[in-house]
């Protein structure tokens, strides 16, 4: 396979492969040694996948989503519903400051991000129900009548 490639573009496409590499393996180590004690780094990965990891699941009566918030206070985010799409966005606020005899340590990170996801159906707004615990957020959002009754079943033949 590397015959196709021309030979004076081999040299660029392997530092090119490198560079990924390394700001790879930057973003996936989680863990960083800071005055002979291990730090956990925050992931960006609620900025740059595009918000938090969200599951939808569809019963009869219900749309129940659950979003991944991992060290996010209940305060830290929003949770909106317009029409038919549900909007999670926040801010991510980490601060850590230590001090000692010769040292002085401070690091601050920030990040703020939004998710948008489109619901399959009409739903009740004012029944909605969340509940947030434990960094995951759980939300039970009702059908409208209306919505339960355009269920249709199609027979699937051999």
């Amino acid at each position: 396979m590397a015959e196709l490639i021309p030979a004076n573009w081999r040299r660029g496409l392997e530092r090119l492969r490198g560079e990924l590499h390394c700001a790879i393996d930057r973003w996936q180590h989680r863990w960083v040694r800071s005055h002979d004690r291990e730090v956990e780094v925050w992931s960006p990965s609620l900025m740059l996948s595009g918000g938090p990891v969200v599951d939808l699941e569809e019963t009869d009566d219900n749309i129940i989503v659950t979003a991944e918030l991992p060290g996010l206070d209940k305060d830290d985010f929003t949770v909106e519903i317009s029409g038919e799409r549900l909007s999670i966005r926040g801010e991510k606020k980490q601060e850590t400051e230590e001090q000692g005899r010769e040292y002085y340590y401070a690091e601050r990170r920030y990040g703020a991000f939004a998710r948008v996801v489109a619901l399959p159906c009409e739903i009740d707004a004012d029944k909605v129900k969340a509940r947030y615990r434990n960094g995951v957020l759980c939300l039970t959002l009702p059908k409208t009548e209306r919505a339960k009754a355009r269920r249709v079943r199609v027979p699937v033949r051999d």
